[in-house]
């Protein structure tokens, strides 16, 4: 069983291990699709970015707030109508990445007490901060898992 310490160590981990799992790769590699309704590895990055806001705040809230309701968010909407094609992989890296750093900095400060303060999801119910932070370790795990078999289908 992790520690709290070795779980925001991992979570900060984590931007550099999405920035490491798509160094290199050519732009027909960062948009081939796996297939209809499927997310290429730019769509993928973006989404991580996007994500991980909400995330943060999410976190933030349950730190700074009594019982916040937390607002479930549509991904699939996000990635219909916030012009993905626009945005641009390396600043949306940097985003995550210097996103997950800051604020392990913060996660670092707290008692472990405050790891059991919670707010309640719009759509699951009561979550605590600890709940939080694993969910968004194992959401990019998820994706780099996903991301990794799409770079070895396309031989990368």
């Amino acid at each position: 069983m992790q520690t709290i310490t070795e779980k925001i160590d991992q979570f900060e981990a984590g931007g550099q291990a999405l920035r490491d799992a798509v160094a290199n790769l050519p732009d027909d590699v960062m948009d081939a699709k796996p297939g209809p309704g499927k997310w290429s590895i730019r769509e993928l990055v973006i989404h991580m970015a996007d994500t991980d806001a909400i995330a943060i705040d999410r976190m933030k809230r349950v730190i700074a707030e009594d019982c916040p309701l937390l607002i479930w968010a549509d991904e699939t909407a996000y990635m219909d109508h916030l012009a993905i094609a626009s945005q641009d992989v390396g600043d949306a890296l940097t985003s995550f990445e210097v996103g997950r750093r800051q604020f392990a900095r913060v996660l670092r400060t707290l008692s472990s007490e405050t790891f059991e303060r919670f707010g309640i999801h719009s759509r699951s119910g009561k979550v605590t901060l600890m709940q939080l932070l694993e969910m968004y370790i194992w959401h990019l795990d998820h994706h780099l898992q996903f991301l990794m078999d799409k770079k070895k289908n396309l031989g990368y």
